[in-house]
């Protein structure tokens, strides 16, 4: 869908009806680097939503802009990732405009439905993404922005149907072949590290490189990503089973070698995730699981050429959040993930370990949030440590300011970071 049908469709929304409604948020942060002492940012981003009742339902757009003095976490080229149904309406390095959502949503007797460009939030995990991939992700800021924030708005249908008293079933059809948004060359958090990207010191002495752009799949009718997501309740725990046929959002770089030339060859390919989640209520406790299963995913090996070989993958996440102290709130996970089959020489392990701790405390009457965020790899010995502190000074004005620091060494995930920490400030104001 190109500007001008989207322009289109909101120029049709006042002529419905005189009950247009719309609310806004603005968000200020300032961020600056502890290890380089520059400043890494200095945004505004203005979030404008606008609201239409239509027919038995109501459409929904949501307009953002966003401004940065700074511009070392934005490109001037244009985003390759995005399907051309979903490319901004302007980017550059310094600011960018888009349609972030537009979708119309109704509910019926037995069914609910929304058609348009959307989030489809999966699975219990917190900080972890396993079946939470419906959607993909940027990561201009690496993780570091709130989910809700990263993931990238698809164009989808998106419909529930109540099986009356057995549970929902939830069906998916994606017609948007956007994928994941890496952080430009010069970013402080482009990928560096051998888990995701060729290593340079791979390549033999005397050939030389080049890595071709990657670009997201055509938007084709059989391009499309397919879900579905059966939930319900039994015995006491919320449990869901998951299935989503779909392009995986991260490319997969081969290389292929002629004479002393090494082409890396970026492309994007299809996958079978099916798992679940199950989550359940003991007292001051919550216990949260994940697992999923995904077919034909490519790993990463030492190996210069073709640099990757294909297996299965499963991964099972478990956490345990406790409530029982006033004022608190106590979170844990733990997540494997386990590539399957004859894989040899790879770059990671074939099972990789994770560890999170989650701890918030409220007080002057939940006005005042602490908030202390830890991800640890326990394979590669890094991570990453994020405290906040937010005040809510007034009902619709929070101040907060936090920091992001990551240890480890430069070949691990969180440690390719090491040079990117950083402290912030800023507020968010909805009017």
């Amino acid at each position: 869908m190109r500007p001008s049908l989207i322009a289109s469709l909101f120029a049709l929304i006042p002529s419905m009806s005189l009950a247009l409604e719309a609310s806004h948020s603005l968000k200020n942060q300032t961020s600056y680097g502890l290890e380089d002492k520059n400043w890494q940012q200095l945004e505004w981003r203005l979030d404008s939503e606008l609201y239409q009742p239509l027919e038995q339902g109501e459409v929904i757009g949501i307009i953002r802009s966003r401004f940065d003095l700074e511009d070392k976490l934005s490109s001037d080229d244009a985003l390759s990732n995005y399907a051309n149904m979903s490319d901004p309406l302007f980017q550059d390095k310094h600011a960018l405009l888009e349609v972030r959502e537009l979708y119309w949503q109704a509910g019926f007797d037995s069914s609910y439905w929304r058609i348009g460009k959307q989030q489809v939030v999966w699975g219990e995990a917190d900080g972890i993404k396993l079946l939470d991939v419906v959607n993909p992700q940027s990561y201009r800021e690496f993780i570091l922005d709130e989910f809700d924030d990263s993931r990238i708005p698809l164009w989808m249908l998106n419909a529930e149907f109540q099986l009356g008293d057995q549970g929902t079933l939830q069906a998916l059809w994606v017609l948007d072949t956007s994928t994941h948004e890496l952080a430009p060359s010069g970013s402080p958090y482009r990928f560096t590290s051998p888990l995701l990207v060729p290593d340079s010191s791979a390549i033999p002495e005397g050939v030389s490189a080049s890595l071709a752009e990657a670009s997201s799949p055509e938007t084709r009718l059989e391009n499309s990503d397919f879900g579905l997501r059966y939930t319900s309740f039994v015995n006491n725990w919320d449990f869901s089973l998951n299935y989503l046929y779909h392009y995986v959002d991260e490319a997969v770089v081969s290389a292929s070698l002629l004479g002393s030339e090494l082409t890396l060859t970026p492309d994007y390919k299809r996958s079978h995730l099916m798992g679940g989640s199950a989550s359940s209520v003991f007292g001051d406790w919550i216990v949260r699981t994940e697992i999923a299963y995904e077919t034909d995913r490519y790993h990463r090996t030492q190996a210069a050429e073709p640099g990757v070989d294909k297996a299965d993958q499963w991964g099972v996440l478990v956490g345990l959040d406790y409530q029982g102290l006033t004022d608190y709130f106590i979170s844990v996970q733990w997540f494997q993930s386990n590539v399957l089959g004859q894989t040899d020489a790879l770059v990671k392990n074939r099972q990789e370990n994770s560890l999170s701790l989650m701890v918030e405390r409220n007080l002057f009457n939940e006005t005042l949030l602490l908030k202390w965020l830890h991800l640890h790899s326990t394979n590669h010995g890094d991570g990453v440590l994020q405290p906040q502190f937010s005040y809510n000074l007034e009902s619709d004005l929070d101040i907060f300011l936090s920091m992001d620091i990551f240890y480890g060494n430069e070949e691990g995930l969180y440690g390719q970071f090491d040079d990117a920490d950083r402290i912030s400030v800023g507020f968010e104001w909805g009017f």
